[in-house]
């Protein structure tokens, strides 16, 4: 505790003094002087905003529907003498357009929007390009077209298309044959794929082609580049001959063993080796007896309405025919001794992939206890298991849907209503229950056996 001398020996500060070290506060008069100045600085400031805004060149008109959607933050920019900014019109219009009633989700869009479209085959650009032969620029009109419709007769046609190919193709200096004619055919095929979806028997014919050319790089030895080409034409005319033409004409035998006198057969569409069974059993029926005969129903469906080919093939071949349009199936089912249909494909639990409508009609068949037969080439089978045919599928022409010439009142006009969407699936899936037996080239099988038969194709491609 510090005594009372040293105390009393401490400098003593009256009450208001300022402390030491520091400058004394200003007066009240020097405040007022710094508050003047602040008023100044913020009018300079605006005076220097207003001369850039000016020395602007003047904005664009706004569109009406920009102006109208700006109208709420007309307050707030009227201060401004040279309009709103740049930002603040795109905000101004965002606000709009999230204020304006959205549009109903169209069901298509949402769950086909992965399913190829009709397009065209884009002749011009394949020409420029210069990668593309001309048989093959033609083979892709005639697909994108509808001509070539039927997965045989695409098929045939594109391997025909690449014999050309191969037949006008010259193997660059320095470049292996099979390596440079490998990449020569790749544009070729993803233009093809542009036009339309190759499918089950177009992909599986490429892969053989493609197989075989790689093949001759393990066999060329000192084969000449004329004898390697020989070698392909040769493989793709046996191909054609033996997966394609032969192997329909056998189906076409075994399929006319079930067909009896009087009996009447249900067929859905065209299908290229059914027609060819129809009339076989015909000529063989009446080469027998001239009285025999049988019946034919032909289910058909709109857009494409194939059945009309088919119904003008087999009354030229002298069958009688009715035809009718799908609504109307069950009439013509409940009185049938069988159903033949074709198909595009046929998966490897034995479900049939073909046109749209034939899954109706094998379940009617089913139905009514009616056999059902399945006619396809070993060259359509396919590895992949689908519980639906959603995910492979392809969509249609919306005017062939939205065209009725038999009916112009019952037309929509276009341009369509705004709520309005077509939808045309060409392919549907027939489950294997409703298949009674596949007739192939191999014989008849049941579903289950896909599988095997897979094993064995593969096995002879």
């Amino acid at each position: 505790m510090s005594s009372p001398s040293k105390l009393s020996a401490l400098p003593t500060q009256p009450p208001g003094s300022p402390k030491k070290g520091k400058a004394p506060p200003a007066d009240k008069g020097d405040k007022s002087e710094k508050g003047d100045k602040k008023p100044n600085a913020k009018a300079e400031k605006a005076a220097r905003r207003a001369a850039k805004l000016a020395a602007r060149p003047p904005p664009p008109p706004e569109a009406p529907a920009a102006q109208a959607g700006t109208s709420g933050t007309a307050g707030a920019q009227a201060g401004n003498p040279a309009g709103p900014s740049r930002h603040r019109r795109a905000v101004a219009a965002a606000e709009a357009a999230s204020s304006r009633p959205s549009a109903p989700p169209n069901p298509a869009q949402q769950y086909f929007s992965h399913l190829p479209e009709h397009r065209d085959a884009g002749t011009p650009a394949a020409f420029a390009s210069g990668k593309i032969h001309p048989v093959v620029v033609r083979l892709g009109v005639l697909i994108a077209s509808g001509t070539l419709r039927g997965a045989s007769a695409r098929t045939m046609a594109v391997l025909e298309a690449f014999r050309e190919v191969v037949h006008d193709y010259t193997c660059p200096e320095n470049a292996v044959f099979w390596k440079d004619l490998n990449s020569h055919i790749s544009p070729m095929i993803a233009y093809l794929e542009t036009c339309r979806p190759k499918g089950v028997g177009v992909g599986n014919a490429i892969r053989w082609f493609k197989g075989e050319i790689t093949r001759l790089g393990e066999t060329e030895g000192d084969a000449t580049e004329a004898a390697q080409k020989a070698a392909l034409s040769a493989a793709i005319d046996i191909f054609i001959r033996d997966r394609i033409v032969v192997a329909g004409q056998v189906i076409s035998d075994n399929a006319r063993e079930k067909i009896k006198p009087d009996d009447v057969i249900v067929v859905y569409a065209r299908s290229s080796v059914v027609e060819r069974a129809l009339l076989d059993a015909i000529a063989e029926m009446q080469a027998k007896d001239r009285s025999a005969s049988y019946s034919v129903v032909i289910v058909d469906s709109r857009p494409l309405l194939e059945g009309r080919a088919l119904l003008a093939a087999l009354t030229a071949g002298g069958i009688p025919c009715t035809y009718t349009l799908l609504p109307l199936a069950a009439t013509a089912i409940a009185r049938a001794s069988l159903v033949l249909l074709g198909g595009s494909s046929l998966n490897s639990d034995g479900a049939l992939h073909s046109r749209a409508g034939t899954a109706v009609v094998a379940m009617l068949a089913k139905e009514y206890r009616v056999p059902v037969v399945a006619c396809v080439e070993t060259f359509k089978l396919s590895e992949r298991v689908a519980l639906d045919d959603l995910a492979n599928n392809e969509l249609g022409e919306a005017h062939d849907l939205l065209s009725i010439p038999t009916a112009p009142a019952l037309q929509i006009p276009e341009p369509l209503p705004k709520h309005l969407s077509t939808l045309t699936l060409l392919y549907d899936l027939t489950p294997p229950e409703h298949i009674t037996a596949v007739c192939t080239e191999v014989g008849f099988i049941p579903p289950s056996s896909v599988p095997t038969l897979l094993g064995k194709s593969a096995i002879t491609a």
